[in-house]
């Protein structure tokens, strides 16, 4: 399968943030052990660069690839090893129609040349979950020469849209509401 998925740089730069999050932790803790710092100071420096050093390990650990991986039948989305949405190609026009998926892209300047940033929206039970694609992550060329290949159905946003169509949109509210967008909606 062929993947796009964030570059190997980010990668390391989120390993020595990680590293540098635990050396300050470390040393704040062993402050205190010497008796030189309070202890609230101290908890609360280890608490931030601790936590923050053991939330970006398990990121990356646990919790696996975050990105796009695809093949001539399949596309699957990785939010993490547990959550992936798969679509067959076929099937992903039906899935954007009965609002399983929104797809959009935007370009972030007037120039044509320039890149677009392609939005996913897989809309849930409590919340809408996003996944971007971004010009900079590896094999995002590859990814997109594939959505025109395969026509995949898009469409253009302005930055900051969330693009739904009105049936998508109404079937959001009445999960969350209880009841129709529009006029039926009671004036509310």
């Amino acid at each position: 399968m062929k993947k796009c998925v964030s570059p190997t740089f980010d990668r390391i730069i989120a390993a020595l943030a990680a590293v540098v999050c635990a050396i300050i932790a470390f040393s704040a803790f062993r402050e205190f052990a010497y008796g030189n710092q309070s202890s609230i100071m101290v908890l609360a420096v280890v608490l931030l660069f601790g936590g923050g050093s053991v939330r970006t390990l398990y990121h990356a650990i646990f919790a696996g690839n975050r990105g796009i991986f695809y093949d001539d039948e399949k596309i699957v989305f990785a939010f993490s090893r547990k959550d992936c949405r798969e679509f067959r190609w076929v099937k992903l026009k039906d899935a954007v129609e009965n609002g399983e998926i929104s797809i959009s892209y935007q370009s972030t300047t007037k120039i044509k040349s320039v890149p677009a940033i392609w939005n996913f929206y897989f809309p849930g039970k409590k919340k809408i979950k996003q996944f971007v694609v971004m010009p900079r992550m590896a094999g995002y060329d590859e990814l997109i020469a594939m959505f025109k290949e395969k026509e995949v159905p898009a469409e253009k946003a302005e930055p900051g849209d969330i693009v739904y169509n009105k049936e998508q949109l109404n079937k959001i509210y009445h999960e969350v509401f209880g009841e129709n967008l529009g006029k039926d909606s009671k004036g509310k």
